[in-house]
């Protein structure tokens, strides 16, 4: 890290993850810092820790079910022109989206920021990233078991491909290409590759003050209880629940209201069983991605990046997580099906009974919309019927008190 300098005065630093990588904490500490960084010339504009509706337009040309395209699009270029305005002496924009970048999106992304932008690509050793990879599928889409699939994701030798269950994870997850791609279109000069090192939960914050030209300490991830791994039987849980969301009527918009950012959210805050069974790693599998990591981190060494941190982590044994094989789930846990259920609760209260639902709500959320409407219509019927009387009792009343004042008790 000593021979590390500060970006220069005028640069824009683009984070682009991939995920699991410490995007989520870093981009806690830029969040949670801005005010100080602001002081010392650095941008991190936003209205929230991580602009993922505005970084998704761009990159990817598409948003999530139930939200607008354009909307979002423009909002993108809102915080570039947010950032210039303040006239930094460094920018930054962070979002692990940038890792899956059309040709299209990575180029406008490029044009937009111009000639002085910088890329930070940050990477973990494959054998800690596949577990909490197979999770985040969990709670998103259909994938098989854990064991089912490392086999089709890890493959047994040769080149790793994704296959047809989880395209995403290889295009997400094949570090030496990312950083091969990006590269390709800036340059080896201004690439900056951070190997992280879970062991020291300062390598990785130390690495962006440095470049930023920072204060040591000034960036310090918040606390992340809503991102923790699953226990297997909550993971098992929340495959059941999927199954069950991933088919009419559910549609995908209300799948990723209720499932994604819902019972999932719900489940990650609450504390884990402190006495049950972590997911484990097969031994064979182990083996598997520390031979990839290897290979990897080869490719990585040879692309001309500028490497900060050991490459050698990327096929560390030490690193590997837990080994063995978990035991079938026989019982539901109490505890983490509330969990479940208050997280999905927390989402219809947010269903608000508004004269029309949203365009793009799914049927569920319609179905939440219509009987919300249903009763606050009821509600404001009987209140309509009530002020009549409530007129006339006012009526009396007034009358009444009259007539005391006056003496007159005909």
């Amino acid at each position: 890290m000593s021979a590390l300098r500060p970006l220069p005065d005028g640069s824009t630093l683009v984070h682009i993850g991939p995920y699991k990588t410490g995007t989520t904490a870093m981009q806690g500490a830029l969040w949670e810092a801005r005010a100080a960084l602001a002081e010392r010339g650095v941008a991190y504009p936003g209205e929230a820790a991580h602009e993922i509706d505005a970084s998704m337009a761009v990159a990817l040309g598409h948003v999530y079910p139930g939200k607008n395209l354009d909307i979002y699009r423009q909002r993108w270029f809102d915080l570039v022109d947010q950032m210039r305005a303040s006239e930094p002496r460094i920018g930054v924009l962070s979002s692990e989206v940038f890792c899956e970048a059309t040709d299209e999106g990575a180029r406008l992304v490029l044009d937009t920021l111009g000639p002085r932008t910088h890329v930070v690509i940050t990477v973990r050793p494959i054998v800690r990233l596949v577990g909490s990879q197979w999770q985040q599928y969990t709670q998103n889409i259909r994938v098989p078991s854990y064991d089912a699939w490392l086999r089709e994701i890890l493959g047994e030798e040769g080149e790793p491909e994704s296959g047809t269950l989880t395209p995403s994870f290889w295009r997400r997850h094949r570090h030496d290409r990312l950083v091969e791609r990006w590269v390709g279109l800036v340059g080896g000069d201004r690439v900056s590759v951070i190997v992280v090192d879970d062991r020291d939960h300062r390598g990785l914050p130390a690495a962006f003050e440095t470049l930023l030209g920072l204060p040591e300490g000034m960036l310090r991830p918040p606390a992340d209880k809503t991102n923790r791994s699953l226990t297997s039987a909550e993971a098992t849980l929340m495959q059941a629940l999927v199954e069950r969301t991933t088919q009419a009527p559910w549609s995908s918009a209300d799948h990723g209201r209720f499932v994604r950012f819902g019972a999932a959210r719900g489940l990650q805050a609450a504390p884990p069983d402190p006495t049950a069974e972590r997911l484990l790693t097969p031994p064979w599998a182990v083996d598997r991605a520390l031979e990839i990591g290897a290979a990897m981190a080869a490719r990585i060494a040879g692309s001309g990046a500028r490497i900060i941190g050991d490459l050698g982590l990327l096929s560390d044994r030490a690193l590997a997580p837990a080994e063995g094989e978990n035991a079938p789930v026989t019982a539901i846990d109490a505890a983490a099906a509330a969990a479940l259920a208050a997280g999905i609760v927390s989402k219809l209260t947010g269903v608000h009974p508004l004269p029309q639902h949203r365009d793009l709500a799914g049927p569920v959320e319609r179905a939440a919309w219509s009987r919300h409407r249903a009763v606050t219509e009821h509600r404001d019927a009987e209140r309509d019927r009530e002020r009549p009387r409530a007129a006339a009792a006012r009526e009396l009343a007034r009358r009444a008190r009259r007539r005391l004042v006056s003496g007159d008790d005909r």
